[in-house]
């Protein structure tokens, strides 16, 4: 296995790491501030309890959901948790803010205006290249997750950096690629519940969409994805009880996890109704990412 070896600081790119969340120890939850596009963001890093500076970690970026923000979208999620037990290394970029800390990304042409323009791929990168002077990483699994808008930012990333971003996991947010084509094919595992009212399955708008402009359907996006990957456009399905996987099988497999009557939600994350619980009877599609993403490194 071939592993990165740190870089120094770029003269463009400003890092500072600054200690966070007192909820966890100081020495395994950070703030990474970095300057990208003319402007300072910030991400939420968390380091395994027993970080070994010797080793190459994989790592993951969560991005978090329109008008929500990373400290939420840890909290909803688990990654942190979740991450750490699978061995990963977690980043959770903040979003432009719209109103306080309700945070947007530029998915795509809906988010321009909200999103003032900003170029969240290159802050991606500038992210990356800034956990690298921090952390020895495997630079053959950095990886992306994310929900709803964070979805959307998932496949923009997989079509604009797959040179850095070795596989997606986008849950209940999604898009097309707006004429453009990946330069290679990226792994995906898709999460959708089959009774989101924000993202309906079979797109358009819902009775609780936010926005004007209607979404694409998942079915069209899975498709374009099969068709990037040059995966089997016929799926094998793999039931489970109350949700079903749809394997596109191939070398670069496209993999929909479609969960019976889940809603606008991140499957086996905690429900924002009952703070603190885990939602039952779904798979928990945090933990499935991370195989999935162990499974599939960079060509």
């Amino acid at each position: 296995m071939k592993s990165c070896r740190r870089i120094p600081v770029r003269a463009l790119l400003a890092v500072a790491v600054l200690f966070g969340a007192p909820a966890r120890a100081p020495a395994n939850d950070l703030t990474l501030r970095v300057v990208a596009d003319s402007a300072e963001r910030s991400a939420l890093l968390h380091l395994p309890a027993k970080f070994d500076p010797r080793r190459y970690y994989p790592v993951v970026f969560g991005f978090h959901g329109g008008l929500g923000n990373a400290e939420g979208y840890i909290a909803n999620s688990r990654l942190f948790d979740k991450a750490e037990a699978a061995g990963f290394v977690a980043v959770c970029p903040e979003g432009t803010p719209v109103i306080g800390n309700h945070r947007v990304w530029n998915s795509g042409s809906e988010y321009v205006r909200s999103s003032r323009g900003a170029d969240d791929v290159g802050f991606t990168r500038a992210l990356l290249n800034a956990v690298m002077t921090r952390v020895g990483i495997d630079r053959k699994r950095v990886y992306a997750t994310g929900f709803s808008n964070g979805g959307q930012m998932d496949y923009r990333l997989a079509l604009e950096a797959s040179d850095i971003i070795a596989a997606i996991a986008p849950m209940s947010g999604a898009t097309l690629s707006e004429g453009a084509e990946p330069p290679r094919p990226v792994p995906v595992m898709h999460f959708h519940g089959t009774t989101d009212t924000v993202y309906p399955f079979d797109g358009g708008l819902g009775p609780h969409s936010i926005g004007r402009t209607p979404h694409v359907p998942v079915a069209a996006v899975i498709s374009q994805w099969v068709r990037f990957n040059h995966a089997s456009e016929a799926p094998e399905i793999l039931s489970h009880e109350g949700w079903q996987e749809q394997m596109h099988a191939g070398t670069t497999p496209v993999v929909l996890v479609l969960v019976e009557g889940l809603g606008h939600q991140i499957a086996g994350g905690t429900d924002d109704r009952l703070p603190g619980q885990a939602l039952r009877d779904t798979p928990d599609s945090v933990e499935l990412a991370l195989r999935f993403f162990l499974d599939h490194p960079m060509p």
